[in-house]
């Protein structure tokens, strides 16, 4: 009975399980009877141009595919019912449309994809046309938010890291006990930079000492760069070109940052921006302090990094009176003092072997104003202006160097925008004097420069694929008579991947006793005669750019650009003197001729980027036989390896740049190096934690070289060449409230 009942039970679970089987069976056949095919054709949502090699997907699962040169994509086995499709490509927000199977027709599905908020947002303002990147005859290069925000994180105390990571340009250290810095673009020394913020000319001349280290970032939305003559557009001082620093504007959200820097050689930096816009009414501030201990890296009795303490305070505040009337209203003070020199003597352990030391005490104070009137919901009528007052107290155990410069900048503008024209014309007032207070030099520097300028350039887009932007300016100084500055810049797009800049202009650059040699010598004998000319230099650009799909996630984009500029005139300091601690400026019976071209890659796959620049420069000095321009890199080479995982806010990078051999003022060549840096960031919550090494390789000129040389209490500084301050590694913390 026992058994005959287990068999019965047995058969009934045998048929249960056949009959489950024929269900499994009948049910996966209708399934795969069941698959679809589906097929789109991805385009651009502006330009409405297909993309090719965009990718879609099915949500869910591994089912997808790429499209092809002509945008067109297919997908099979895709179940019935309602499903949903992930449609990608790199620079454009993703896209997720549902879609009901069986469609109702097999005709290919048109999808538009946007571009990224940070790529169709682009808007430059340098170029005083304010239009997007992409439609502009002049190239101009941006640091957006997002690079901003990362350099940022690895050197919160100031721009000089900011700057000398970009394409072209090259922070070159002129005091070895200061730490004082320049820049160089394409290889000019850097008084013929001009560097601007939100368009204002507020760090020329003598400001121009201590600009790079008294600027932190992190009040910046973007960073324009224009290389070439840009004298049209803003004046004097802007033969190699413009740096223009954009600030952040109050949003509809609040910002409030707070960053804490430390470094392994005794520096703190301690920042924060806050920004709201509240109805009518908007305000931002930053603030920062920043503090450095002296080392003597070296071991040679001479600081390599310098002691200081700065303080930094800019407010800002936004009234918008209506839609139509907009008025900013500006702030920017800080203080610093910098000491370097002889270990012993800074640490007031003076004898007759150690007494040198260099102090420089600065005060910078700057408002500006701006107010913009919006004519007819299109054109734009604006007038700004700033002042500023730099004090700056230069003292050594042998001399004391002491000057006050007021500089002031006012504009009225005006801005026509019509179908196929951006228009703007307008005239400013620029005034520059310099006053010294207390000297040991034996020949005052005192100068007063006022020049008027008019303007006027148009942004003309002729056909779809040719634009023009013609531009002229007359400015007229009082003591240097007039100077007339033509431009032209062309732009043609062959098609939407590939396209030509072109553009030439005039430039000029009024004589100043602050320079690179002067910083060099502390201003003990200076020689500037009122007899000097002004500088005239006439220069051409040409760069084409390719951007293009590789395959799926691989995006590639070159950028090939080439430069010529000659200087007429160029002001110099006599060689004979500088070996005695004396600058004797004079008119070179001459040219300064410099050529070269630059080659940028940058490759996309999925969470990585890789960047990597070439610079071939060749600054001949026309007026002493076509020596080489001291202190250029004729080979420079600039590459970035970064990784972001934005969903769980990581963030690294590996950087190597390499710098060909220079000459000195000599005629000596120096030897050839790398520096290699590293970082990481990681995101958790409203905090980011930053790690960085820069110089791993701990290159230095004193390895080199012994650059100390003279009686040791009035030293001699060679040239400077490479890095002094060696390895050094950073700790960041930075709080985001909102």
């Amino acid at each position: 009975m026992k058994h005959s009942l287990t068999d019965g039970s047995t058969r009934l679970f045998t048929q249960k399980r056949r009959l489950f089987l024929v269900v499994v069976f009948i049910g996966n056949l209708s399934i795969l009877f069941a698959q679809n095919t589906f097929t789109a054709i991805i385009k651009d949502e502006d330009t409405k141009e297909v993309l090719p090699f965009a990718n879609v997907i099915l949500k869910g699962t591994q089912i997808g595919g790429s499209a092809d040169s002509t945008g067109k994509v297919t997908i099979e086995n895709i179940p019935d019912g309602k499903q949903t499709l992930v449609f990608s490509y790199v620079g454009y927000r993703k896209k997720e449309q549902n879609f009901t199977f069986p469609l109702k027709t097999p005709e290919p599905v048109i999808v538009y994809l946007e571009k990224s908020e940070e790529l169709q947002t682009v808007t430059v303002v340098s170029t005083r046309t304010n239009n997007r990147i992409e439609d502009i005859p002049t190239r101009v290069e941006v640091l957006g938010n997002e690079e901003v925000v990362e350099e940022t994180g690895i050197s919160p105390g100031n721009i000089s890291k900011l700057l000398g990571e970009t394409s072209g340009i090259n922070v070159q250290r002129t005091s070895a006990v200061s730490g004082n810095v320049t820049f160089r673009i394409q290889g000019l020394p850097g008084k013929y930079t001009q560097l601007l913020k939100d368009g204002f000319p507020a760090y020329g001349g003598f400001a121009s000492g201590l600009s790079l280290l008294q600027i932190p970032p992190l009040d910046l939305k973007q960073v324009e760069i224009i290389k070439g003559s840009a004298s049209t557009l803003y004046g004097s001082d802007a033969i190699a070109g413009i740096v223009n620093l954009i600030s952040k504007k109050p949003g509809d959200e609040q910002e409030f940052s707070i960053l804490l820097n430390l470094t392994h050689k005794g520096g703190s930096d301690i920042s924060s921006f806050f920004s709201a816009e509240k109805g009518k009414f908007g305000f931002t501030l930053l603030t920062g302090f920043n503090t450095q201990k002296a080392i003597d890296v070296s071991g040679n009795n001479f600081t390599d990094i310098p002691q200081y303490n700065r303080v930094v305070v800019i407010p800002k505040f936004f009234l918008y009176l209506n839609e139509d009337d907009h008025l900013i209203i500006g702030l920017a003070v800080s203080y610093e003092n910098r000491l370097g020199g002889d270990v012993f003597a800074i640490k007031n352990q003076v004898d007759a072997m150690h007494s040198f030391y260099e102090n420089n005490e600065t005060k910078y104070l700057s408002g500006n104003v701006k107010y913009e009137h919006e004519v007819k919901d299109r054109d734009m009528f604006t007038v700004r202006g700033n002042i500023t007052n730099y004090n700056r107290v230069l003292k050594t155990n042998v001399n004391v160097f002491e000057g006050n410069q007021v500089t002031s900048f006012s504009e009225i503008s005006y801005l026509v925008k019509a179908k196929k024209h951006h228009w703007v014309s307008g005239v400013n007032f620029y005034y520059d004097r310099f006053l010294q207070t207390k000297t040991g030099n034996s020949f005052l520097l005192d100068y007063s420069h006022q020049t008027v300028g008019v303007f006027s350039q148009d942004n003309w887009q002729i056909t779809e694929k040719l634009s023009l932007e013609p531009g002229i300016r007359y400015d007229y100084n009082l003591n240097n008579r007039g100077f007339f500055l033509p431009r032209l810049a062309v732009m043609y797009k062959f098609v939407k991947q590939f396209s030509a800049r072109l553009s030439g202009g005039l430039g000029y650059k009024l004589p100043t006793p602050f320079t690179d040699d002067a910083e060099r010598t502390r201003y003990q004998n200076v020689i500037f005669s009122d007899g000097l000319k002004a500088e005239k230099s006439m220069g051409v650009n040409l760069d084409f750019t390719f951007k293009t799909p590789l395959f799926k996630e691989l995006f590639l984009t070159v950028n090939q650009a080439f430069f010529i500029v000659q200087i007429q005139d160029p002001i110099i300091a006599n060689l004979d003197s500088l070996p005695y601690q004396t600058v004797f400026y004079e008119n070179a019976g001459g040219k300064l001729f410099n050529q070269g071209l630059t080659t940028n890659i940058r490759l996309s796959l999925d969470d990585f980027t890789l960047y990597v620049d070439y610079t071939l420069i060749d600054a001949r000095k026309k007026y002493d036989d076509d020596k080489p321009l001291e202190l250029t890199p004729q080979n420079r080479i600039t590459s970035t390896l970064a990784y972001e995982d934005e969903d769980n806010g990581w963030k690294a990078g590996l950087e190597a740049f390499y710098f060909g051999h220079q000459f000195l003022e000599d005629g000596t060549k120096t030897p050839d190096y790398w520096l290699l840096g590293a970082s990481v960031q990681k995101r958790i919550g409203h905090f980011t934690l930053v790690l960085s090494v820069e110089n791993m390789l701990d290159v230095r000129q004193t390895r080199y070289e012994n650059i100390v040389s003279g009686d040791l209490n009035n030293p001699v500084f060679s040239e400077l060449w490479a890095p002094l301050d060696g390895v050094l590694g950073n700790f960041v913390l930075k709080f985001n409230l909102f």
